[in-house]
């Protein structure tokens, strides 16, 4: 189900979202310069036509991601052998290659890490992946009630349980917070993380389902369609826009005093955006 150009085609919402977190933080990123990463770059679009750009001329990129498929794609599509170039990166390995531990004066992730379990682990590989007195600037998605939760419920379903295994695989580690991002500060300051900004924020987009859905079963976290006969994957695909549906309407409905379902209802969730630096 890898799908790089289609992921490309339907990453509207990720551009434009990421586009205002690079404004609001300008003043912060304008001075940065030297060696950056991409964390979850899928096919680098992106990287090149949205990070790169932002940042100094004299900034160069790695664009890493989990999935072989999309760094291909990316490094055939946009590598530059001067400023730009991807490589494969589990950022919850750990077992971190030595090649990139204090290495990098700046580290970009933008939703993606909803889907790392193991978000100390996370964090702690990009906290040693900086150099000392660097920063990264993360956002990631929180509570999203109709993918999580929707996901939650079909990983229990006999007809998908083996193929989609533990739950908790589906459920961003804040979704169920009470309070994400004292949670998430918490964990950065315990890594040894000086944070300078951490925020949780409210979100919505208005999207066709099909087209989404398209998009986000691309990622990795969704390798586990390659693995169903063709019959039982379009059978999912339907049950997930489905219930993904349902849950939207039901967000919509309890928004609102006098509510009327259309087909233009925004889709709900929220993101945790945090800016910090590696102390000294």
């Amino acid at each position: 189900m890898v799908k790089p150009t289609q992921y490309v085609i339907f990453d509207n919402i990720s551009r434009d979202n990421i586009s205002l977190l690079l404004n609001e933080f300008d003043k912060d990123l304008k001075n940065i310069s030297g060696k950056c990463m991409d964390v979850g770059c899928g096919p680098g679009d992106i990287t090149n036509d949205i990070l790169l750009p932002f940042l100094d001329p004299n900034v160069t990129m790695i664009g890493t991601d989990i999935m072989e498929e999309m760094v291909e794609y990316a490094n055939k599509t946009y590598g530059d052998k001067e400023r730009l170039k991807f490589e494969a990166l589990d950022i919850q390995t750990k077992k971190l290659p030595e090649k990139y531990i204090s290495e990098f004066d700046h580290i970009f992730s933008f939703h993606v890490l909803q889907w790392c379990n193991d978000v100390h682990q996370t964090f702690r590989n990009i906290y040693h992946m900086l150099r000392p007195g660097k920063t990264m600037l993360i956002s990631s998605i929180a509570r999203q009630v109709p993918i999580f939760e929707s996901l939650e419920a079909m990983a229990e379903d006999t007809r998908y349980a083996a193929y989609m295994g533990n739950k908790q695989k589906y459920v961003g580690s804040f979704h169920y917070s009470t309070r994400p991002y004292e949670e998430l500060k918490e964990v950065l300051e315990d890594i040894g993380f000086q944070v300078h900004h951490c925020s949780h924020r409210n979100l919505s987009s208005f999207l066709n389902t099909q087209q989404f859905l398209s998009m986000i079963t691309s990622q990795y976290t969704f390798a586990f369609l390659d693995k169903m006969p063709n019959n039982l994957r379009e059978e999912f695909m339907n049950e997930f826009a489905r219930r993904f549906d349902e849950k939207k309407d039901k967000e919509y409905k309890d928004r609102q005093s006098d509510y009327k379902l259309h087909d233009d209802i925004p889709f709900y969730y929220t993101v945790l955006v945090a800016y910090a630096q590696k102390c000294s």
